[in-house]
């Protein structure tokens, strides 16, 4: 019973007792028939009591419960309670806002690429749907328009047409990733690429997108002596090769797709047995020979493909350039170490490149930072174009939202790249001292001083705004040190944080070396922060921050005055080279020189040995006998870094690659 029905009820309930009717006067007789006629109309809406079920009310009356008038425009009940009326096909979605799309896709350049729109077809099915949208000639753009246009439907009610041409800007691989947002932006609104394509800017790699789609061997090693093996580089080699990277690659991801692929299985292999031969004498040193040997027989036969996995072969190239950093007694069949730079800015890896792309870059990048700490040299690879994004202010309260991954990891990155500018700005400093008196010279000082001081400003941004994370936990002062030390011992409690404290440490210190007219008035902070380097090493027993530290700490070593801080520093060593394949023996004797203790056999100093044991640049370059290098020895990688040059790497088995078009494997189902 509806309420009509209920409040008719009650009125005739309450109404007095019906007398006798009177006889009709002969005026009421002739309008009988048509009240007879309503007395019936009026008692079968009475008798109706089935209500009438709404069909096009709106969707904000359904949501309150209401019965909607289905008023068109806007509905009674959203006009007395003043809410949006909101119209449309109530399906199963929750959000029916409509946003603008989040961003555009990057393409092949030369390809014209158009993303066919059909919620105009799908709206036209429903009653009003067609009449929401513009005039068709709106939307679509004439033929003579060489425009990359992109139509995307938000909803059923509304679409946004956007003409964008990115042949307009300077979008390469790693740029185009940063705009989009990174890799987690990139697959969650990019639904139609295929996850790890972003590794290459043309072209594909099946062991990229085993990397995205985590596909795993269902079956592990079954040979007892590569499982030793293959473990050994996990704990042993692959610690350090991580200490550039939150993610961990090379020792929590790539040896789980390693079982799959036999060149990268190999080449870990080689670097697991050459780690056994240097710690252990009764080792075979052979089977590390062995399986090197393979690895670059079968990498040498993929070069040739054009059609090769170049993600692939970048990451056996670059653990076999590991291999070639610890076996400096042995002569490589390949230089491992150029090509896998060659590979690595073949593949247009950077800074911002997401995933293993930008792991790897950060292995090859920080291992020849080191060497150039070391030889002085200047870095093959500009860290302007890295990718590294400078902005620390705009960045700087990120760290009070979220102190872990990306943003820990930006902040490395940040002061890797400022102690690779003041590594090159050393040099030139250095030279400006041998023309001093020249008539250019008060102009080349003045710039000089100019980006000293910038520099400087650099390395002061960093530790304010860096992440609390990144800082130490702990600092006791050396007098309360037990037992008694000539340095503070510094506690950071991760790997993250002990690496960028020791490069923020040395970027001062060689800041503090390269001022152009103060060097000794500098001489204060160089020691200051040459102690810190010392507490934090003589206090750090994780080995995946050992190749830094090696580094680090041996520029520290160089600017302690007293003897006692000399031998401590030499004791720091032991323990820190103790129990791996790290040797400081030859560090130890440099140092010794430098301080002006008295050696009774200097000449069994083999640089060829040190270079090539710690720092891993070309093993075939011929080296003076001495503890440092000729001034004008260059760093060998600026010759042979990249396959545009002439003296490429792999010259006899190099063919390029042949790309095949991201237009033709993932945007060919929507060309039109």
């Amino acid at each position: 019973m509806n309420l009509t029905t209920r409040s008719q009820a009650k009125s005739q309930s309450q109404a007095p007792p019906k007398t006798a009717p009177k006889p009709a006067t002969p005026k009421q007789k002739s309008n009988s028939p048509r009240q007879s006629s309503a007395n019936r109309k009026k008692s079968s809406e009475i008798a109706d009591t089935k209500a009438k079920r709404v069909r096009t009310g709106c969707l904000t009356c359904r949501e309150r419960h209401l019965k909607c008038d289905e008023a068109l425009g806007r509905c009674l009940n959203c006009r007395k309670s003043d809410r949006i009326c909101r119209r449309g096909i109530r399906l199963n979605f929750i959000d029916i806002q409509t946003v603008a799309p989040p961003h555009v896709i990057d393409r092949p350049r030369g390809a014209k690429v158009t993303f066919r729109d059909d919620s105009r077809f799908i709206a036209s099915e429903y009653v009003g749907g067609f009449e929401r949208y513009p005039l068709h000639s709106q939307t679509v753009p004439s033929k003579k328009e060489d425009n990359y246009t992109m139509m995307l439907s938000i909803s059923w009610g509304m679409t946004i047409a956007h003409s964008f041409d990115p042949s307009a800007f300077d979008l390469s691989h790693a740029a185009a990733v940063d705009f989009h947002g990174g890799q987690d932006c990139w697959h969650h609104h990019e639904p139609h690429l295929v996850p790890g394509d972003e590794l290459l800017p043309h072209g594909t790699s099946n062991f990229a997108r085993k990397l995205a789609m985590k596909q795993y061997s269902p079956s592990p090693l079954g040979d007892p002596e590569q499982v030793y093996l293959l473990q050994v580089f996990v704990d042993e080699v692959g610690c350090w090769m991580d200490s550039l990277d939150s993610m961990r690659y090379f020792t929590q991801i790539l040896p789980l797709h390693a079982i799959d692929e036999p060149l990268v299985l190999k080449a870990f292999l080689a670097c697991g047995a050459r780690h056994l031969s240097l710690v252990n004498s009764s080792f075979d040193r052979t089977k590390a020979a062995n399986y090197y040997d393979e690895a670059t027989h079968d990498l040498m036969n993929a070069m040739k493909d054009p059609n090769r996995d170049s993600v692939l072969c970048t990451t056996a190239a670059l653990v076999l350039s590991i291999y070639e950093i610890m076996a400096p007694l042995q002569t490589p069949s390949a230089n491992h170490i150029a090509g896998s730079r060659a590979l690595i800015r073949e593949c247009g890896w950077t800074a911002r490149t997401p995933g293993l792309g930008g792991a790897s870059f950060w292995v090859s990048v920080g291992m020849e930072l080191l060497s150039s700490l070391h030889y002085k040299w200047t870095l093959s690879w500009n860290p302007d174009t890295w990718g590294v994004d400078m902005d620390m202010h705009q960045h700087a309260h990120q760290h009070q939202v979220q102190l872990f991954g990306k943003t820990e990891e930006l902040w490395l990155h940040r002061i890797i790249y400022i102690c690779a500018k003041i590594a090159n700005f050393r040099i030139a400093a250095q030279s400006l001292q041998s023309v001093n008196g020249s008539m250019n010279y008060a102009n080349e000082l003045s710039d000089v001083f100019t980006e000293w001081s910038h520099y400087d400003s650099l390395c002061q941004q960093w530790f304010e705004n860096a992440p609390r994370s990144l800082k130490p936990l702990g600092n006791v002062p050396q007098w309360q040190t037990e037992p008694r030390s000539s340095f503070s011992r510094i506690w950071l409690h991760k790997r993250i944080a002990i690496v960028s404290q020791l490069f923020y440490h040395t970027a001062c210190l060689l800041l503090g070396k390269a001022h152009p007219l103060q060097a000794e008035f500098h001489r204060k902070m160089q020691q200051t922060h040459a102690h810190d380097i010392c507490g934090i090493v003589a206090n750090t027993k994780d080995k995946g921050a050992i190749n830094v530290s090696i580094r680090c700490l041996a520029i520290a070593a160089e600017c302690l005055d007293t003897e006692d801080t000399q031998k401590e520093v030499l004791v720091i060593f032991d323990a820190l080279v103790k129990d791996t394949s790290w040797h400081a023996e030859p560090i130890q004797d440099e140092l010794k020189q430098i301080w002006g203790w008295n050696i009774s056999h200097p000449e069994t100093v083999d640089p060829a040995q040190m270079h090539n044991h710690h720092f891993g640049l070309d093993p075939t370059l011929p080296i003076p006998k001495g503890p440092e290098f000729p001034p004008g020895l260059s760093n060998p990688l600026l010759d042979v870094g990249d396959f545009s040059m002439e003296n490429h790497p792999y010259q006899e088995h190099y063919v390029a690659p042949r790309h095949h078009g991201l237009d033709n494997h993932l945007y060919g189902s929507y060309l039109i």
